[in-house]
């Protein structure tokens, strides 16, 4: 590669590493055009974070020959990253893929600057569709979604609760579990988001814990996981460290509920994703935060002046987690980490399962669930819950673990297979 590339590379590579998408199939196709080794290929593959493998690629990039960087705005083209290629070659279109075979990318809006947003999350939530030419979804790497329905999502929503009782005061037994107001409003954006994106949606409400367990051991034999391409399951429940509440008051253990998913016990699903989201404290601690100086400050405080006082009323969904076995094709998503609260807003929902929605909605045409769930943390970072009393303010972080083997898009609008109406009905028998 000539000096004039390398510099151009190296002068883009912030607007690079923040731009690109689907690094993975662009290593494919630099190694399927000899300009990467497998090994090259495989340093990208083996990063976590998109981010990384964008930056490894483009160490690796300028010192692989003359023609690398021809190739790599031609590869740009290919994967949907055409502005990408645009941008770095002094705005000139780049003429090597007819325009008709091309998935333009529109301008994104910025995630909100403070969550729950009310301007977001009011009316409904329209699912972006993929572009259906694209060739991002019909790589080895990607798991197949394509059929419809997608799958199954699973729901269960507790609201009211009645245990465990525990004396008071003057010996009177109360619930010592609240009622989970605004639990009504994840549940609904939920099923909108999912359904449009072509999965089952089924919910259940206001379930014991041995309920739980048994919902959970009938969702493994249905007949509808022989033909999905994945299964979400969304639990809405108080929690503790390691477990999450029935209405009744008794747990069932996180640990348990990974378990009952995993390949042996989940055979119809045991080489395809699964997706668990659990809206549930993991324990009593409230975060403070660190106070960050940073540029963004004074647009936060102009954000949060603008937008109603949300974080008045937001609540814990609290009342200890270990670590657990790896288990193949796994994807688990918890509202906080270990040992912290969650937040719901009484009005709007809870931070988390609205932020899921929300990101899902805007990003799930072109994002994987990685990429997504990161998006998520970040809006639910962005929350803030005061304590009027103690004159505190308070945030939270969510979290997930993944053991996905391939990338996992939902991608919204595609439809390659449509399975039999016989065995969609079979899904909530």
């Amino acid at each position: 590669m000539d000096d004039k590339d390398r510099r151009t590379l190296q002068v883009n590579r912030t607007y690079l590493v923040k731009n690109i998408a689907n690094p993975d199939d662009i290593a494919e196709e630099l190694f399927s055009n000899e300009i990467f080794t497998e090994g090259m290929k495989d340093e990208i593959e083996v990063e976590k974070l998109r981010e990384k493998k964008v930056r490894k690629l483009l160490d690796i990039l300028p010192r692989r020959g003359p023609e690398a960087f021809k190739i790599f705005l031609n590869v740009l083209v290919d994967t949907q990253n055409k502005h990408v290629a645009e941008h770095i070659n002094s705005g000139q279109k780049v003429p090597f893929v007819p325009h008709n075979q091309l998935h333009h990318r529109e301008e994104e809006e910025d995630l909100p600057q403070t969550w729950p947003d009310p301007i977001s999350l009011e009316g409904p939530l329209i699912v972006k569709p993929c572009s259906i030419n694209s060739t991002q979804f019909q790589s080895s790497r990607c798991y197949k979604m394509g059929r419809k329905p997608r799958g199954r999502v699973l729901v269960i929503n507790n609201k009211i609760f009645f245990g465990p009782l525990e004396k008071d005061d003057v010996g009177m037994k109360r619930v010592t579990l609240t009622n989970r107001e605004g639990t009504d409003k994840d549940e609904e954006k939920i099923k909108e988001v999912f359904e449009q994106m072509n999965f089952v949606v089924d919910v259940f409400l206001d379930k014991k814990g041995e309920d739980i367990k048994d919902i959970l051991r009938r969702e493994v034999e249905k007949d509808i996981h022989r033909t999905a391409d994945c299964f979400v399951l969304v639990i809405m429940t108080h929690g503790t460290t390691g477990a999450i509440y029935g209405v009744d008051g008794k747990t069932v253990s996180v640990e348990e509920i990974k378990k009952q998913f995993n390949g042996e016990n989940f055979p119809a699903m045991a080489d395809k994703p699964k997706v668990i989201l659990i809206q549930a404290c993991r324990g009593d601690d409230r975060d403070q935060g660190v106070r960050e100086i940073s540029n963004t400050d004074e647009e936060i405080k102009k954000a949060e002046q603008k937008m109603k006082d949300m974080t008045l009323n937001s609540e814990t969904d609290s009342h200890s987690e270990t670590l657990t076995p790896t288990m193949s094709h796994m994807v688990v998503a918890m509202a906080s980490t270990l040992g912290m609260v969650s937040f719901r807003n009484k009005i709007y929902g809870s931070w988390f399962l609205q932020a899921v929605a929300f990101v899902l909605a805007k990003y799930s045409y072109k994002d994987d669930i990685l990429q997504i769930l990161t998006k998520v943390n970040e809006l639910v970072s962005r929350g803030r819950a005061k304590d009027s009393r103690q004159r505190k303010e308070y945030v939270a972080i969510s979290e997930f673990n993944s053991t996905l083997s391939k990338s996992l898009y939902f991608c919204p609008g595609l439809v390659t297979e449509e399975v039999q109406s016989n065995r969609i009905q079979q899904a909530s028998s």
